[in-house]
């Protein structure tokens, strides 16, 4: 029988606090000794590989076995190099080359990167199929509109990242791609008959078990289809039911952060209730979020303590959730090493650096005839997921040996060129008539889209879709507008975050 401390500790090992910063706070150290096994870095608290690998050493030394986890998708998410932006294309890119050796060889790269930080588990790929373009939450972090594509390239990227020993986390089942409400702020609904959840929603999680993915998450939406009421996160029906018991999964269960608006509600009030719900629906770890996370991880240990002692929550539950979380060590101790020789990683940056380009639409003409150009950004802000990143475009034009100006309106024709840079303007009227109103004064200018590609039909020279922020993707489209060798430039950032991580 397990005892009052056994019965602690197995409370405290299924709840993942955020991390808010490079030192160990008292409250935090209490928590490792309580029994508390992983922590997630979010974003605002890393940005550069210098940062997190500070922050894990640190945390390493109060916990030396305590296992770290973030959103490292490549792309427009990234918390390894959010100030820099990525070295690594976003899934969309992939998608649209849609090589699965390029893939695997980036999620090769992405395990060396986050194993050099410290970093044990990255909640990535993203399996959500986008086929909903207003999607606010998703976008480009999707490999694409159609499942089968999606559920290939998942399994690719699953493969990539466990064998360098990184924890893959097939991301938000049974899939947000088909909202347009985004769940930090509100609960999103996937209103589709089971049909379609099964040959749509479902077909890329099916490839990642297959592919032996050690943790699914759980997302933060309502499919009435499998429970009228609850989001899936908190749902035993979609959680056990369906993940566990149909798609037969028997890895580890994490849920989306639960501070997040659709199931915590406004000022978080619901967070602790949200909690217990998620272990009865079958989570094995609850991710709690970034923000006040004393106060949120004291709350929710109590909240499920008393479910356990009121009979609420049956013990062997989270007797099994250890078990389960238990397993996601063997990922990690088995690296496989050949891939940090020399030769190895050399062969997958070439193979990353030569399709890079080919991740990018272009159409028109997008080559600059003049060195002098003038960037005019019409942009929304990033989504919560992504965060600020390092991803505009003027420095890598700059890198690119042209003179840039950055500018805040459209400048009159002087022999200089003008180039755009547009992201998800098409999702806000305002942003939507600011870049039409430039294109109508120049429309000589060439437009940079590195959002999802704006469905908008106006005169212009050249497009060009990078499918995704990050460094890699401006650098790539800079050299392809300054008419310079893209594959080399590519080759160049991505060996230079590899060797200095």
């Amino acid at each position: 029988m397990a005892t009052q401390e056994d019965v602690s500790r197995l409370v405290w090992g299924a709840l993942m606090p955020g991390v808010a910063g490079p030192s160990v706070e008292p409250w935090q150290r209490a928590a490792f000794a309580a029994g508390v096994e992983s922590v997630c870095l979010f974003a605002g608290v890393v940005g550069s590989p210098s940062r997190v690998a500070a922050t894990v050493r640190a945390l390493h030394r109060v916990a030396p076995g305590v296992l770290v986890a973030t959103d490292e998708e490549g792309g427009e998410v990234t918390r390894v190099e959010a100030v820099a932006g990525s070295s690594l294309l976003s899934a969309r890119a992939l998608g649209i080359i849609d090589d699965l050796d390029v893939t695997r060889a980036q999620a090769r790269l992405q395990a060396r990167l986050l194993r050099q930080v410290g970093v044990h588990w990255t909640f990535a790929p993203v399996a959500d199929v986008n086929v909903d373009p207003r999607n606010p939450v998703i976008g480009v972090r999707s490999f694409g509109p159609d499942a089968g594509c999606v559920g290939a390239h998942v399994a690719a990227a699953v493969e990539g990242l466990q064998r360098g020993g990184i924890v893959a986390t097939a991301k938000h089942f049974p899939g947000h791609g088909d909202t347009h409400v985004d769940s930090h702020e509100d609960l999103p609904t996937l209103d589709v008959d089971a049909e379609t959840l099964d040959a749509r929603e479902l077909v890329p999680f099916r490839h990642a078990i297959a592919a032996g993915v050690a943790s699914v998450m759980t997302g933060h939406l309502r499919v009435p289809v499998l429970d009228a009421d609850l989001p899936v996160s908190l749902s035993r029906a979609a959680t056990t039911g369906l993940l566990r018991e149909q798609l037969g999964y028997t890895g580890v269960v994490v849920t989306d952060a639960v501070e997040m608006g659709a199931v915590s509600g406004p000022g978080r009030e619901r967070l602790a209730a949200a909690v217990v719900s998620a272990l009865l629906a079958g989570a094995d770890v609850v991710c709690l979020g970034a923000d006040d996370q004393e106060r949120a991880l004291a709350d929710s240990a109590a909240a499920v303590l008393t479910a356990v002692a009121d009979g609420t929550l049956p013990i062997a539950l989270l007797e099994r959730a250890a078990q389960r979380r238990a397993m996601l060590r063997t990922v990690t101790a088995r690296a496989d090493r050949e891939t940090d020789r020399a030769a190895g990683v050399d062969a997958d940056i070439d193979l990353v650096a030569s399709a890079a380009p080919r991740g990018l639409l272009v159409d028109g003409d997008v080559v600059l005839s003049t060195t002098g150009v003038d960037v005019l950004t019409v942009a929304a802000r990033p989504g919560y997921a992504a965060g600020p990143t390092g991803w505009r475009l003027a420095p890598r034009l700059a890198a690119a040996d042209l003179d840039v100006h950055e500018v805040s309106s459209v400048p009159a024709r002087d022999g200089r060129g003008l180039v755009i840079e547009v992201r998800d303007a098409w999702k806000d009227p305002a942003l939507a008539d600011a870049l039409a109103g430039a294109l109508a004064a120049r429309p000589d200018a060439i437009v940079v889209d590195v959002g999802w590609p704006t469905p908008l039909d106006l005169p212009v020279r050249g497009y060009l879709a990078t499918h995704g922020t990050g460094a890699l993707a401006a650098t790539v489209a800079a050299q392809l507008i300054a008419g310079g060798d893209a594959g080399a430039a590519a080759a160049s950032l991505i060996h230079a975050s590899q060797l200095g991580a």
